[in-house]
This record gives C-alpha cells, structure tokens and sequence, in this order.
C-alpha cells in the first residue's frame, strides 16, 4: 500500500574517506504490494563497501502488523521479528531491536507459522511484562 510510504528526509552520509565530502539526500523506503506491516519511521545505516554506499540495517520504529485490518503491536520472537523483516524485504532480524511492555489481559499479534498469517494472541492476567517490539532492527 502506497499509505506506508516513508521519506527519511535530509539523511545525512558521513565522510567516507579523507578526500569525500558529507552528502544530504532523501531515501524512500516504498512499501512493497500488499503491504502487511508498517512503521511510524526507519533509520538507514549505511556503510562503504567497495567505494559505494549500501544499506547494512534499517531500524524500524514504531512496528505494527494486520490483524483482521487493524494494526497492531506484536510480540518479540524470533519468528514474528523475521517475518516483519521479511515483509520489508530484508533477510532477516538482527540484534539491536528494542521491547515494550505489553498490558495485561490484552490480545497483541503473533505470527502464525502453520496458518502463514497474523494472529490476535491474548496475554492472559499474570501480572507481568508482555514483551512487544518497541524497534526492530533488519538487515
């Protein structure tokens, strides 16, 4: 969905060498066709590889998922973390994302691996912190 468009305005590169000068520029990071996540904003890491800039990682803030076409906030795992990744077209989670806590007796989205969909999984009443995905962090 073209609604998850975001511009990362004025993204500075640093000075790749002695003789390189600092750049500005603007990145868009398009939401690729049926969009199934989305983020309030993303952070490029860049670095030289060759002579040439790439991507290493993309921290994405704010992460949410659809769930029966709401947004919602997810639980931490490896597998819900890959499949965000995944949906934005990186290979996978790496270490560096950031949790929240979720409340209790709260439904939040999980990934169902078997059914390759999102799901509304509830927390129960424990009295504990539910770990969400304040960051993620892909490469």
């Amino acid at each position: 969905m073209n609604l998850f468009v975001t511009s990362i305005a004025a993204l500075t590169v640093a000075a790749l060498s002695s003789t390189a000068s600092a750049q500005s520029s603007a990145v868009n990071l398009a939401a690729p066709d049926r969009e199934q996540v989305s983020f309030t904003r993303a952070e490029v890491n860049m670095l030289n590889k060759q002579g040439s800039l790439a991507a290493s990682t993309v921290t994405y803030y704010g992460p949410k998922v659809w769930v029966n076409g709401r947004l919602e906030s997810f639980f931490v795992g490896s597998t819900n973390g890959n499949t965000f990744c995944e949906a934005r077209g990186h290979n996978q989670e790496v270490s560096g994302s950031t949790v929240t806590c979720g409340e209790d007796e709260s439904s939040y989205a999980d990934y169902d691996w078997y059914g390759s969909a999102w799901i509304k999984k509830s927390t129960g009443s424990k009295n504990q912190c539910y770990p969400l995905y304040a960051t993620i962090k892909c490469r």
